[in-house]
Formats: structure tokens, sequence, C-alpha cells
């Protein structure tokens, strides 16, 4: 009786536990990047990974809600709070090792960008060097360029945000810009910067372009299992490539 009674504890322990981990609200969080993550003009999140986002939380029966914000903010939200996520992250060898890469959702090809009335020979990013190369203090693509042999003391210009960035390429105060191409033509007409004037001057190859959910380590492992597991699924069943569809990305993916 008493082992048939420990045995009826353990299964309502479990059960317990697993409704616990159930209830807990996750947060996504993200920058806003058109088409995949942004607000509309009630502030309320939208795009293809929000509605992916969403997708999954219903296929793994998880709590959750996405938030648009700086991007600083959310990595520093995300790597302090156990139950914050990254909707798109970039995967890299260093981060693969810090934080929990759930499954690839879409890529942003990297590109240096300049005007098109300067002309440059281009190869490869060595022969960039000698060049004003920009991008964003603390982003990867910084420390990539640094690990390429870029320095500030030479020819890495370094900018406080990417509004600045595109601003100092179209002042000449830099001569090619390290970026992805995915939100560009938007954003630069959100701050009154004609997009015809620049052009893709060099594709790099090797810079990584994978964007990925990611959790930080600490996030339940159970709950990490269902999210990767719904990701995989909706993408099996086709879920996946209708969203593409719907917000016209399956051409570029």
């Amino acid at each position: 009786m008493a082992r048939f009674c420990s045995a009826i504890f353990c299964m309502l322990l479990a059960t317990l536990s697993n409704s616990v981990r159930s209830s807990e609200t996750l947060r996504f969080v993200a920058e806003d990047l058109y088409p995949l993550h942004f607000t509309d003009d009630k502030k309320q999140p939208k795009g293809f990974l929000v509605e992916l986002v969403e997708t999954v939380l219903l296929e793994c029966q998880c709590k959750g809600h996405v938030e648009i914000m700086p991007q600083a903010r959310a990595f520093k939200e995300f790597k302090s709070d156990k139950n914050t996520l990254m909707i798109s992250l970039l995967k890299t060898p260093q981060r693969s090792k810090e934080f929990n890469f759930l499954g690839s959702v879409y890529f942003a090809d990297a590109y240096l960008i300049g005007l098109k009335k300067k002309s440059f020979s281009l190869l490869d990013l060595k022969s960039a060097h000698g060049l004003r190369v920009s991008t964003v203090r603390g982003y990867f693509s910084h420390h990539y360029l640094e690990k390429s042999g870029f320095s500030t003391e030479h020819d890495l210009v370094l900018a406080p945000d990417p509004e600045s960035l595109l601003q100092m390429l179209y002042k000449e105060r830099t001569d090619l810009v390290l970026t992805n191409t995915l939100s560009l033509d938007k954003e630069l007409r959100n701050i009154g910067l004609d997009p015809d004037k620049i052009e893709e001057k060099l594709s790099l190859k090797d810079f990584p372009n994978e964007l990925h959910f990611v959790a930080n380590k600490q996030l339940d492992q159970e709950i990490a299992r269902k999210l990767k597991q719904g990701l995989e699924k909706i993408k099996l069943t086709g879920e996946y490539t209708t969203l593409l569809n719907k917000w016209q990305l399956l051409q570029g993916k």
C-alpha cells in the first residue's frame, strides 16, 4: 500500500511539474527589422517570424508573446532572463557554445555596400584594406572585421547605431558599410536617404547568414525540446513555406 501511494505521489509530482512548465510565459524578443519582425501602426508586433513564433507556440502548447525593442536591449534581456528567447540571432561558433540554438528560421546575407558614384576594385574582403570600412560598434560584424585585419587605427570606422552608420556612408565619412540588405531600402527611406544612390559592392560569402530561434541555456530543457520539435514539425507540414509565401519571402529563401 505504501509503495502504491508513493507511486501515486510521484505521478502527481510529475504532473504538477509539467503543469508549472507549461504555465511559464516565454518572451520572444527582437529588433525592428521588416519584414521579419516589426511593429505596425498600432504598435503591435507583426512580421514573418512573429507569425512563426505564434505558430510554434500553438504547436507545442506553450504560452508566450513577442516584444520588439532595440537590439542591444533585446540581447541583454535574453542573456539575463532564462524565459526570454531571441527570435532571430546569427549563428556563430562562439554563440553556439554560449546559447541553445533551436533551429534556423531565415537567412540574412551580408555585403559591403557603397555609393554608386564611387568605384572600387574589390575581389575579396582583403582587397578592401586601405578603404574606410564601417559597421556598428559591438555587433558581430565589428569583431568579424577586426579578425579580418581591419583596425580603428587604419581602416575601420565604427558607428554607434545603424542610422548613424548609414548617414556616415551618404556623407562620405566612410567608403563601405558591412550590412545585410534585408530591409535596407525601408531603413534608408525612413531616415530620408535615397536607396538608389547605393549598391552592393562585395558579397561576403564567409559571413554567418543563418538566423535562428535561440534560447538561454537556463531555459527549462523540456520547454526547449518542445519549441525545437514544434519548429521542425511546422517545417515538415509545410506551414513554414506557407508563411514564407504570405510574406513574399519564398523567392529569397
